[in-house]
């Protein structure tokens, strides 16, 4: 990742769109039992500018990661201004204070969808499971398929596209790149 010039330009004639990092902490690596590619290609058509100004890029080995080292996890998902966290990845895995500590890590402007892939009898439950992580402004819980479809689709329109707010995506970039360059 590399910082972008603050007069930068994306898409035509430079042909370079903002690549949007989307980063999936699942087991199964799918969301409501749909993998993240094929939800991608269903809203992907109603961004505008899509292919010309950004592009996502996802990648579901967030929850490995997290597994693995959460604090060496952290340089890798920072670089994702969207993380999907299936519920379970927290609960089950007793992950709470890690995502915690990585969620308040990200800068402004990242976007933390928690899945709740559960029958509604159970929301109430797991969301008083999922109070402490989901503290952060940049917290917002999904508890069905239609409504992820609008969530991303509105997050890479109107929030991570640069035909929309160039300086808020290269404020967020060049924000990452200091905090990876702070660890190293």
């Amino acid at each position: 990742m590399e910082k972008y010039a603050e007069d930068r330009e994306f898409g035509p004639p430079d042909k370079k769109p903002h690549n949007e990092g989307i980063c999936l902490f699942s087991d199964s690596k799918s969301c409501y039992g749909d993998d993240l590619e094929s939800i991608l290609n269903e809203i992907t058509p109603k961004i505008s500018g899509y292919e010309e100004t950004i592009v996502a890029d996802p990648h579901g080995e967030g929850l490995d990661l997290m597994r693995d080292d959460p604090v060496e996890a952290e340089t890798t998902i920072l670089k994702s201004s969207l993380w999907l966290v299936h519920h379970e990845c927290i609960i089950e895995d007793d992950l709470k204070d890690d995502f915690r500590r990585a969620i308040n890590a990200t800068p402004p402007r990242t976007h933390v969808c928690i899945l709740i892939d559960a029958p509604e009898s159970e929301h109430k439950e797991i969301e008083e499971d999922l109070d402490e992580v989901t503290d952060s402004q940049n917290v917002f819980t999904v508890k069905s398929k239609p409504v992820l479809r609008n969530s991303i689709r509105q997050y890479l329109d109107m929030s991570a596209n640069p035909k929309r707010g160039k300086e808020e995506v290269i404020e967020w970039n060049n924000n990452v790149c200091d905090l990876i360059d702070a660890r190293s």
